[in-house]
C-alpha cells in the first residue's frame, strides 16, 4: 500500500492519455500475443492435417488407377487364352511350312488386335508347346529366346491349374519385352486346351513402368512439391516420374517402421539430407505394394512463417488502432467500438450472421469494414468446403456405381456367347437387343437424374437378359401407374435392387421366384417397392445392410448403399430406403422419393 502512496502523486501528474496508454497497454499487447500464438500454432497443426487427408485422399485415387491396371491386365490374359485355345484348336496338329507360317502370323494378329481393347497393356508373348515364341510386337530380338533359362515359364508352370496368374516382379531386361530400356512388369498364365486339359503353351502379359508413372508425376498443390513412389514388399522402388530412382533400393529415407509390415496407411516426419519432410504410405494389399507419397516440408514452413509475420503486422496494426482510439476518448469513437466488440463476441460464439452497422469514416469505420469482409469471406470459404465435400462424396459414390457395371457386361456377353454357340439365335439376338437398350438408357446423354419411365426401361431389359441367364429361378412382373412415369430418379437407382433379389433372394431359393416392382404416391413422396419373394432376411441382417453409417469396408452390400446415399445426394437426407423382410417369406425394398423434384435441382 505504501508503494502506491509513493507511486499516485507520480500517477497522478501525468496525462490522462498516458495514464490510459499505461494501464490498457498490457492488456492489449499480452492477448495480442496470446492469439497470434495460438493462432501460428492452429494454423500449422490445421495445415499439417490439411496435408495428411489430401494424401490419403489423392492415394485413395492412385491406387484405385493401379488396381484398374491389374485388373485390365488380368482380363486381357484371359481374353488372350481364349482367343489363343480358338486359333489352335482350329488348326491341324502337324502343319506344313506355309501352315506354320499361317499359323504364327494368326496368333501375332489375335495378340496384336486384342490389346488394342486393353490399351494398359503393351505386349503380350505367347510360347507353345514347341517353344515357338509368338509376340504381338513385329520387332523380334535376338535374346528372345533367354526365357528358356530364365526359370519364368517353370514359375508359371507351378501356378496350377488353369486360370491362375503369376505375377512377375517389375524388372528391366532384353527379352520378351518391346522395348528392352522400359521396365515391365510381367503376368504369366499357363494356356490349356479346354477340352484336353493339355498345356497348349504359356502367355506373358507386359504392363510397361511407364504406364504406372504416368500419373505418379509430382505435382504442386499451393506451393508444396508432392512426389509419390511405388514400392515393393523387397524395398524396391519400381515406379516413380523419376526415371533414375525406377527399380532403386529403398533404403535413402529413414523410415521408422518398414514397409513391409504395414496393412493401413500412416503417416510421419522425417529428416533426410534435402531437408525435413513428410511421408506417408498408402499399401496397395493386392500386390502387396506401398504407394509412398514425400511432401518436402520448406513451403509449408514457408506458408507458417508467413503466417507468423501477418499474425504480427495484424497485431501492430490493432495496436496503433487502439493508441488511435485512447487518443481520442470520443463517446463517437467508443460506441462504435463497443458494437464492434459485440459483433465480434457473437462471431466468437459461432454465429456469422453478424453485420457491425457501424458506417463511420474512420479507422474504428474500417475495422468494422475489415470484419464485416472477413466475415463474409469466411462464409464463402465454408460454402466452398461444403460444395467441394459434396462433390467428393458424389465422385466417390459415381466410383462405387461404376466398379458394378463391368461385372454385368461381362457376363452377358458370355450368355450372349453361350447362346450363339447353341444356335440359340432367337434369344441370342433379344439378349443382344436388351444388352443394347439398357446402356443406351444408361447414358441418358451424360445425365444422373432421368424420369421413372427410362428407369423401368433398364431394369426391364436388365431382368430381361437375368430372365434368360436363369429362366427357372425368375419371373418377375413391373407396374408403374402412367402419372408417375415422369418423375425423376437417380440412374440405375431400380437395377442394383433387382439385382441384389435375384442373387441373394431368388437363387438360394430351391424353387421358383418372382419380383415385382410397383409404385405409388401420396401428396408429398413417391414410394416404389421392388419385391421379392425369396429367402428373406434376419433383423440382424436387415439392420447391418441399412447401418449406411459404417465403415466401407465392413458393407453388406454395396449396391443398397450407393442407392441410398445417391438418392440422400441428390434429394435430401429424409429420403433414402426402407427394407422390410421376413426368413423364408421374402423381401420389400422401399425408395422413397420426393413428388415434386424436378431434374437440375440438387439439396446442397
Amino acid at each position: 500500500m505504501s508503494r502506491w502512496r509513493t507511486m499516485f502523486p507520480w500517477f497522478g501528474r501525468l496525462q490522462i492519455m498516458h495514464k490510459i496508454i499505461l494501464i490498457f497497454l498490457p492488456l492489449i499487447f499480452i492477448p495480442l500475443f496470446i492469439s497470434g500464438y495460438l493462432s501460428s500454432y492452429n494454423f500449422s497443426q490445421s495445415t499439417i492435417q490439411n496435408m495428411e487427408q489430401s494424401a490419403l485422399d489423392e492415394s485413395k485415387l492412385i491406387v484405385s488407377q493401379i488396381d484398374s491396371i491389374i485388373s485390365n491386365a488380368e482380363n486381357s490374359a484371359n481374353f488372350i487364352a481364349t482367343d489363343i485355345n480358338r486359333i489352335i484348336a482350329s488348326s491341324p496338329e502337324q502343319r506344313d511350312s506355309v501352315q506354320e507360317l499361317k499359323f504364327r502370323r494368326q496368333i501375332q494378329s489375335k495378340l496384336s488386335t486384342d490389346l488394342i481393347l486393353f490399351p494398359d497393356v503393351d505386349s503380350a508373348i505367347f510360347i507353345d508347346r514347341n517353344n515357338h515364341i509368338h509376340t504381338s510386337y513385329s520387332r523380334i530380338n535376338e535374346d528372345e529366346h533367354q526365357i528358356f533359362d530364365s526359370g519364368m515359364i517353370e514359375q508359371v508352370t507351378r501356378m496350377g491349374s488353369y486360370g491362375r496368374n503369376r505375377w512377375f516382379s517389375m524388372e528391366q531386361r532384353n527379352f520378351l519385352v518391346s522395348d528392352p530400356a522400359v521396365p515391365v512388369l510381367t503376368l504369366g498364365k499357363v494356356v490349356i486346351d479346354v477340352d484336353s486339359g493339355n498345356k497348349l503353351g504359356t502367355l506373358f502379359i507386359n504392363v510397361k513402368e511407364t504406364t504406372f508413372s504416368s500419373f505418379l508425376g509430382t505435382e504442386n498443390d499451393q506451393g508444396i512439391s508432392k512426389t509419390y513412389l511405388l514400392v515393393d514388399t523387397a524395398q524396391r522402388i519400381i515406379s516413380s516420374s523419376n526415371p533414375e530412382y525406377v527399380l532403386e533400393p529403398f533404403d535413402h529415407l529413414k523410415m521408422k517402421r518398414p514397409l513391409t509390415l504395414l496393412n493401413e496407411p500412416y503417416s510421419e516426419m522425417i529428416d533426410r539430407d534435402q531437408g525435413q519432410e513428410f511421408i506417408s504410405v498408402y499399401p496397395y494389399n493386392r500386390m502387396n505394394w506401398s504407394l509412398v507419397n514425400m511432401n518436402p516440408m520448406t513451403a509449408l514452413k514457408s506458408m507458417i512463417s508467413h503466417n507468423v509475420w501477418m499474425t504480427v503486422v495484424i497485431g501492430m496494426v490493432c495496436l496503433l488502432l487502439a493508441f488511435l482510439g485512447i487518443a481520442l476518448l470520443s463517446k463517437i469513437l467508443v460506441n462504435p467500438l463497443l458494437q464492434l466488440a459485440k459483433s465480434m463476441r457473437r462471431v466468437k460464439e459461432g454465429d456469422l450472421n453478424v453485420t457491425a452497422a457501424i458506417r463511420a469514416q474512420d479507422e474504428t469505420g474500417l475495422l468494422a469494414t475489415v470484419f464485416n469482409l472477413m466475415i463474409d469471406r469466411i462464409k464463402q470459404l465454408i460454402a466452398t468446403v461444403e460444395n467441394e465435400q459434396l462433390r467428393k462424396r458424389e465422385y466417390e459414390l459415381a466410383l462405387m456405381h461404376a466398379q458394378i457395371k463391368p461385372h454385368f457386361l461381362y457376363n452377358t456377353l458370355d450368355t450372349i456367347y453361350v447362346l450363339a454357340d447353341m444356335e440359340r439365335t432367337e434369344e441370342a439376338r433379344d439378349t443382344t437387343k436388351a444388352l443394347a437398350d439398357f446402356y443406351r438408357v444408361i447414358l441418358s446423354k451424360g445425365y444422373e437424374i432421368i424420369t421413372l419411365e427410362e428407369e423401368v426401361k433398364i431394369v426391364n431389359d436388365y431382368l430381361t437378359i437375368m430372365q434368360v441367364r436363369y429362366p427357372h429361378i425368375l419371373q418377375y412382373d413391373i407396374a408403374i401407374p402412367d402419372e408417375l412415369k415422369g418423375i425423376h430418379i437417380p440412374k440405375l437407382s431400380l437395377q442394383p435392387l433387382a439385382e441384389n433379389a435375384i442373387y441373394h433372394g431368388l437363387k438360394t431359393k430351391d424353387s421358383s421366384g418372382f419380383i415385382r416392382i410397383r409404385a405409388h404416391a401420396d401428396s408429398e413422396h413417391v414410394i416404389i417397392e421392388v419385391e421379392d419373394n425369396g429367402v428373406g432376411m434376419s433383423p440382424q441382417l436387415i439392420s447391418r445392410i441399412t447401418d449406411f453409417k459404417e465403415d466401407s469396408a465392413k458393407r453388406t452390400s454395396i449396391g443398397i448403399f450407393s442407392v441410398h446415399e445417391r438418392l440422400k445426394l441428390y434429394f435430401g437426407d429424409i429420403y433414402g430406403i426402407h427394407i422390410e423382410s421376413k426368413e423364408g417369406q421374402g423381401t420389400t425394398v422401399k425408395l422413397i422419393l420426393p413428388n415434386n423434384y424436378s431434374k437440375g435441382e440438387q439439396n446442397v
